[in-house]
């Protein structure tokens, strides 16, 4: 990334540049497309969640999907901010 973009956020830390134009539609969110496109993840890992508690399913699978959101919410902030660390 040769040039700095001033943000919300602070300085871009990350060194690595994704397929999209960073800042393009807000100055809050830096991977527009990649940031939202984690909504969908979350939202049918929060019905997962919620199925197996639901039906009493074994520990494993509340684990599993409350794993599957945290990594989607990370991945969120992450596309959001182009923050390390």
């Amino acid at each position: 990334m040769a040039e700095t973009i001033s943000s919300f956020w602070g300085s871009v830390t990350s060194t690595i540049e994704c397929c999209e134009e960073n800042y393009a539609y807000s100055s809050y969110i830096a991977e527009f497309y990649n940031t939202i496109s984690n909504i969908p993840t979350i939202l049918l890992a929060l019905i997962g969640l919620i199925n197996a508690v639901r039906q009493r399913s074994e520990k494993r699978f509340t684990v599993l999907h409350i794993s599957n959101m945290a990594l989607a919410i990370g991945s969120m902030l992450y596309h959001a901010t182009l923050q390390r660390g």
